[in-house]
């Protein structure tokens, strides 16, 4: 299972459209991480048949989507907010404790506008940068692992 993770598009819709473009025939889940939503409400336009997961992030007022979620994928659950709640620009600790009290396996974040990827102690961590810059992510769920791939266009 591969699913593609875009974060903070601040307006660049043509980049969205860019790596939705790149993944369209091989992903089997989007996740954009918010800032902006009608950025993202765009893409859903361009591509409306598009499997996704949303939430909003601090610059997504008046949005009614939610600020995080949790899924289970091929036995794997998947945490995914902006990162704003958790205060990720001061670091991922608040975060993480938070991933693992939940029992997920994969934690997803935005915010910080700066590529992660680390594995602690059976946490995935991913933030997929800015999507604005380029920047997203892919993670690969298989039954041999998890992959989490930082990508630019």
């Amino acid at each position: 299972m591969r699913i593609v993770i875009m974060s903070d598009s601040h307006g660049a819709v043509g980049t969205l459209l860019d790596i939705i473009d790149r993944h369209k025939d091989n992903a089997d889940l989007f996740i954009f991480l918010g800032d902006v939503d009608n950025d993202f409400d765009e893409a859903l336009m361009a591509y409306p048949d598009m499997k996704y997961k949303r939430v909003v992030g601090n610059n997504d007022w008046f949005s009614a989507h939610p600020t995080s979620d949790l899924i289970t994928l091929n036995g794997k659950k998947i945490f995914f907010t902006h990162g704003h709640i958790f205060h990720v620009k001061r670091g991922n600790e608040e975060i993480m404790e938070y991933c693992r009290k939940i029992g997920a396996d994969i934690c997803l974040y935005g915010h910080t506008h700066r590529q992660f990827t680390n594995y602690d102690n059976g946490l995935y961590i991913m933030n997929p940068g800015a999507a604005f810059t380029g920047a997203y992510g892919v993670v690969d769920i298989e039954n041999n692992g998890i992959a989490l791939i930082a990508n630019k266009i």
